[in-house]
């Protein structure tokens, strides 16, 4: 994507998405911001160890507020394979009731000539959650809306929920069910946390509503002691997609300062 790590695991459901997803957008030029973290993953995918490259940011935006984002490139052929389509995925956050809770999640998709954006808006006072969609020679127009009782969560936001220990579940064993944006559907993800080995703490994101029709759409990872997955890897139409932290990566130390 992307969301719990140790002992209560950031749970890798947003590698899922990323992991699923080979078209990542391509990075845009970075002026020079100050991230708060920078994973960045290379992506194998059968014979190419190098198929594609993921990065998930997080920086602070103002007091009490983030910005999330999730972008990748598609390397060599997988990139010719994918009609050089290019995805972004962007989260407004704020800190608000003890855990971050996500103001606008955008996912951005652009291939030749066409460019498709969908924009979740969170709108906690008047207890409504609104779809806006981009039209061709009209900008965003509301597409769907519904009620907003309690808290749901886009993929980067319950990443970084679950980096905290405030989502998921926090012993081994345990699994925890964390409710997603209900469009078209409801759905959740279901984050199961198994047993620490050499590799790191085994962790597994099943989506409830799958994404797939012949499968729930299911997760892997290996964590490390600060909850980031360095390894993680799930299979899509029958082939192992696999993603491992690059040495370049810069990650959150702790708590969000």
């Amino acid at each position: 994507m992307r969301y719990r790590f140790w002992p209560g695991g950031a749970l890798p459901f947003l590698i899922l998405l990323l992991l699923s997803r080979l078209w990542l957008a391509v990075p845009p030029a970075l002026a020079a911001p100050a991230f708060l973290e920078d994973l960045q993953y290379r992506l194998a995918v059968l014979a190419w160890q190098d198929a594609a490259r993921v990065r998930l940011t997080l920086q602070r935006s103002g007091p009490g507020r983030f910005v999330a984002e999730a972008v990748g490139e598609p390397q060599g052929f997988i990139k010719v394979l994918t009609g050089e389509r290019r995805e972004r995925l962007e989260t407004e956050m704020v800190w608000r009731d003890h855990r971050l809770l996500p103001l606008v999640y955008r996912e951005e998709s652009q291939r030749g000539g066409k460019r498709h954006l969908k924009e979740y808006r969170f709108d906690y006072p008047r207890g409504r959650l609104e779809m806006w969609q981009r039209q061709e020679g009209q900008g965003l127009v509301k597409k769907w809306e519904t009620e907003l009782v309690e808290p749901v969560y886009d993929p980067l936001t319950a990443f970084y929920n679950c980096r905290l220990e405030i989502l998921g579940p926090t012993r081994e064993g345990e699994t925890g069910v964390i409710p997603g944006i209900p469009y078209p559907r409801p759905e959740a993800m279901e984050v199961r946390l198994g047993a620490k080995t050499r590799e790191g703490r085994q962790a597994m994101v099943s989506l409830v509503n799958p994404v797939f029709q012949d499968a729930r759409g299911q997760v892997f990872a290996y964590l490390d002691d600060r909850r980031v997955p360095r390894q993680a890897w799930t299979t899509v139409f029958g082939i192992t997609i696999r993603g491992a932290l690059l040495p370049e990566s810069v990650i959150l130390p702790g708590g969000l300062p």
